[in-house]
């Protein structure tokens, strides 16, 4: 941190708790790229969805509800509109009858596909300036950061 306590930006940044700052920094420079690529398509809520269904697979509607933070009739609704598109496939729940999984259609699969590729292209650009050594090193931090995040 530079002298005086203060960020890059100029804000006080003494005190900030290093996930915060992380937050910050990774909504900023990490995340937007790829979310942005899905702008004027998907609301916030449906993209997490179906990242979600691309990253754990098959998943009951429930299960969708507690990872999204969201209640069981929003998950409902998005599931549906997806489905509408073609994205998710629902199906009665075997292990409860009156629940249902949701699994990513090919067509789904290859929309996250497209985007994560759009999204890491504009990433690239974004990290264009570093040198490629402290792109390697870029790298390394956020994939020891995802590990250890999943872990926790």
């Amino acid at each position: 941190m530079p002298e005086g306590g203060l960020c890059e930006a100029g804000v006080a940044g003494a005190g900030l708790s290093p996930a915060y700052r992380m937050r910050v920094a990774f909504e900023g420079k990490v995340v937007a790229p790829y979310r942005d690529t899905y702008r004027g398509e998907l609301g916030q809520a449906q993209v997490e969805l179906l990242e979600l269904l691309y990253m754990r697979g098959t998943m009951r509607q429930h299960e969708l509800a507690i990872e999204l933070r969201t209640s069981k009739q929003h998950v409902s609704k998005m599931t549906g509109r997806l489905e509408q598109v073609g994205y998710v496939a629902r199906s009665v729940d075997d292990a409860d009858a009156r629940g249902h999984v949701v699994a990513l259609s090919d067509a789904g699969r290859a929309y996250v596909d497209r985007h994560i590729a759009e999204g890491s292209k504009r990433a690239r650009e974004l990290y264009s300036h570093l040198s490629d050594a402290e792109r390697r090193e870029l790298d390394q931090a956020m994939l020891t950061v995802a590990r250890l995040l999943e872990k926790a």
